[in-house]
Parts: C-alpha cells; structure tokens; sequence
C-alpha cells in the first residue's frame, strides 16, 4: 500500500537555532554510538502524529523512504526532511504543534547526548540519579516554570481503550479545563489524548489562552504514543 509522503526543509521557532559542529556531527553519525538513528525514528513517531500505527518497525516499513538531515547555514539551521507522513502538513506547509514536537525531539536528543549520557555525575542505575537527569531534562526543556501557579493536574491511563471510556476522559479534561487547570498525560491516543482535547475546548470557552498540556514519551515507546499536537 502506498502512503503519501513530502519532501520540506523546515526551520526552528525559537532558541534552538544554532548547533555546534560537533553536534551536527553526532546527528549525522549512523554508527551506535551516534543520535543519527534515534533522531530519524524519533522524528518519524512524531511526524506521523495521529496515524493508528502502533508498531515501530511497521512504521519504519511503512516509511522506507523517509530521510531527516540537518543543514548549517550562516543564520542557523534547518532540517531537510525526506519522504515525511503527508498528514503532518496541510498546503504544504508543517502544521505548527508538529513542527514544535519535532525540534523539542531534537533539542532534547542533543542534550541527553552533551550533558546526561556518560556524565558521572548522574547515576542512572538508581533512582535518585534518574530523578536528577529527568530534572535537569525538563528544566532544559522549560516545563519547570518558577513564579508560576501550580495547577498542573496529571491523567493517566491506557491507549488503548473504549470509546466509553475515551469520551469519559475526554470529559474529565473538559471539567479541569474548565477550572483553567493545565493537563499533563503520557503521549498517544485514548487516556493520554482525551483529557488535553477536553480541557483544550474548555480553554477556549474560558478565554485562557496560557494552557499548558505537556505529553511525555520516551524513544522505546513513541511510535505507539507519539506526542498529541
């Protein structure tokens, strides 16, 4: 079965503009110890966003074609991008919440490699020194926001669920938007997608335009729960 794709040389929006040429370097490298192959698979999960593929290797399959490299310039960078899901654009052009998922899986890919794997300082074989990486990981990230009230609530749940159940989480999110609260949840569909959708039509009843819906996934597990955008 053939699935559409495009071809687009995207540009980030915001401080990741920059990277330096060892950096570059890494993400090109194919070998083990290079981000060439995480950050492809990574960005493939992401770009198919919404699709109902839950199967690594059957995305991959489906996708032979697909190329992601990075091209330094004098005034930063951007990604040439090969063979990319068609649904991530509309027009031709990289719907928004897509493209900011696919530089914060490149700003994050970087990091962990310059600043968390091998450093001594972080333990990873036990809890505390995990709990210290995935801080510093979200602090890099800006999801840590001094000054701020706290009202993040986290939902939690499966994927795969009823639609019983879907459009009671989805209520869920609706009730808490409604409250101007912000969402929290894994990333994928069902339980991780139905309250952000809830709570982001509440929002925009209630006029908050501030709402914050953080998704978290890893790369064992993003082509199941790619990031909601």
């Amino acid at each position: 079965m053939e699935h559409d794709v495009i071809d687009a040389l995207v540009s980030p929006e915001g401080r990741l503009d920059i990277l330096s040429k060892s950096e570059v370097n890494k993400l090109r490298d194919t070998s083990k110890g290079g981000l060439f192959n995480i950050f492809r698979n990574c960005s493939l999960a992401v770009l198919n966003s919404g699709n109902a593929v839950d199967d690594g290797k059957e995305l991959l399959e489906r996708y032979k074609s697909f190329d992601i490299s990075i091209l330094q310039r004098e005034r930063g960078i951007k990604l040439d991008i090969k063979g990319a899901p068609a649904r991530a654009f509309v027009d031709g052009v990289m719907i928004k919440g897509i493209h900011e998922h696919l530089f914060s899986v490149l700003r994050d890919v970087v990091y962990i490699s310059d600043e968390i794997t091998g450093n001594p300082r972080f333990d990873l074989n036990t809890s505390p020194g995990v709990t210290d990486a995935v801080f510093h990981i979200l602090r890099n990230a800006g999801v840590l926001k001094p000054m701020t009230n706290p009202n993040l609530v986290v939902c939690w749940g499966g994927h795969s669920i009823s639609r019983e159940e879907y459009d009671y989480t989805k209520q869920v999110g609706y009730e808490l938007g409604l409250r101007m609260l912000d969402i929290c949840t894994g990333c994928g569909p069902g339980a991780m997608k139905g309250p952000m959708k809830g709570a982001a039509i509440a929002h925009a009843k209630q006029r908050f335009r501030n709402g914050r819906y953080l998704g978290f996934s890893e790369p064992g597990i993003i082509a199941a729960e790619a990031p909601n955008p």
